[in-house]
């Protein structure tokens, strides 16, 4: 992936948030194909964008949920709204030397899932073990919870966790204690069920 170039937008001013979904503008320098000059947009999108869709993506340091609204630019963008009055002008790439592709501005609104330590969390209750308890949030997102991480007065009886003497099932809260990426574009989150 190019270059980017992020912007603060409503939904992400800078501060850290507590919800794990967020909405950013930003803009990425991306090589075009020249088998997309046609229809350029939707060649980077299927190029750039659309293989990382619920995935990790690190120029977004987090999962990649949907975009909307791109634009192509010859320039980056300045600031945080973009200017209509070239909508309907011709976008001129950029090539460089012999190289077989030429450059352009991508710039769009991006959701993404990025929690952070310290956020809390819900999940379902989907494996139970002595070592660990396996959670499943907003119905696509694996956490585990480790042996150390569960409270002092749940027990094990052998098959199931239990709290005040009933299996612990349903929807749980959690706060998450580290998020990293894997290197296939999967994500690992390992949360605590201690001071919810």
């Amino acid at each position: 992936m190019g270059k980017s170039k992020h912007s603060k937008s409503a939904a992400s001013d800078g501060k850290k948030s507590a919800a794990p979904f967020l909405q950013i503008r930003t803009s990425f320098y991306l090589p075009l194909s020249p088998c997309a000059y046609r229809y350029a947009l939707d060649g980077l999108c299927a190029e750039h964008l659309s293989p990382h869709v619920l995935q990790y993506y690190p120029p977004l340091h987090g999962v990649l949920l949907s975009y909307t609204n791109l634009s192509l630019s010859q320039q980056p963008p300045r600031g945080t709204t973009t200017d209509s009055s070239d909508e309907d002008e011709s976008v001129l790439c950029k090539s460089i030397n012999e190289y077989g592709v030429s450059f352009v501005w991508l710039t769009g609104d991006f959701t993404i899932f990025r929690p952070e330590k310290g956020t809390t969390l819900e999940g379902d209750v989907n494996l139970q073990s002595e070592s660990v308890l396996g959670l499943m949030c907003y119905n696509y997102f694996n956490a585990s919870v480790d042996r150390d991480s569960v409270p002092e007065d749940w027990t094990w009886d052998g098959e199931h966790w239990l709290r005040n003497g009933k299996s612990v099932s349903g929807r749980v809260s959690f706060k998450v204690v580290d998020f990293e990426p894997s290197g296939d574009g999967a994500i690992s989150i390992t949360g605590s069920l201690k001071e919810v």
